[in-house]
């Protein structure tokens, strides 16, 4: 019995989440310019002609993972924007990157992907858009950390610096999942953003 349009296309997209899962580890590992299509084929356990059914090109491919970035990071500044309380706001999205992390979700290697596209010598499209959306979530929680200062919620100090040392800390502990693995211990909320409150 054939199959219908709608199996044909769960499995169109559960083969495009494979590539889009192999491709983001294959550029975290190698970067843009070292790797290859036949890499990620073979990371993902299929064909290259199957890759191309879905992507013209790794270009095409890396610009898709570079747009699930920035569609998550304008989440979180939608998120940071509401008018909830800051210390439970700030609070409710660490935990949610923790958990990310600690369960192998891609959250990691977007992480490293972004670091890497933005230090990157070669080129990249969207890289000026990813710079800007970068300095919004930046400036968004640092407006966040200010107004939890005025409520007398976070000590004072420097928002922006603040902001850099929690987003600095967020990165080395995605940083810290992947070179660590099995062996890696997702740290507690509470420790993540103790310098909040001392």
């Amino acid at each position: 019995m054939p199959r219908t349009k709608e199996q044909n296309d769960q499995m169109s997209a559960a083969t495009r989440k494979k590539i889009e899962t192999a491709g983001l580890a294959c550029f975290v590992q190698k970067g843009f310019a070292l790797t290859s299509m036949k890499d990620i084929a073979k990371a993902a356990g299929i064909s290259t002609g199957l890759i191309y059914r879905h992507f013209a090109s790794k270009q095409e491919l890396f610009t898709q993972l570079v747009d699930n970035t920035m569609m998550e990071m304008a989440e979180t500044i939608r998120f940071l924007d509401s008018d909830g309380n800051p210390s439970r706001t700030l609070t409710q999205v660490t935990s949610g990157l923790l958990k990310d992390i600690q369960g192998n979700e891609p959250i990691s290697q977007y992480f490293i992907l972004m670091t890497r596209s933005l230090l990157a010598l070669e080129p990249l499209p969207q890289m000026s858009e990813l710079k800007k959306i970068d300095l919004l979530l930046f400036q968004q929680t640092a407006r966040l950390i200010e107004e939890g200062q005025k409520l007398g919620e976070f000590r004072q100090g420097d928002p922006y610096q603040l902001s850099l040392f929690f987003f600095s800390v967020i990165q080395g502990v995605a940083d810290m999942k992947l070179f660590m693995g099995d062996r890696f211990m997702v740290p507690p909320v509470e420790d993540v953003m103790a310098f909040l409150y001392s």
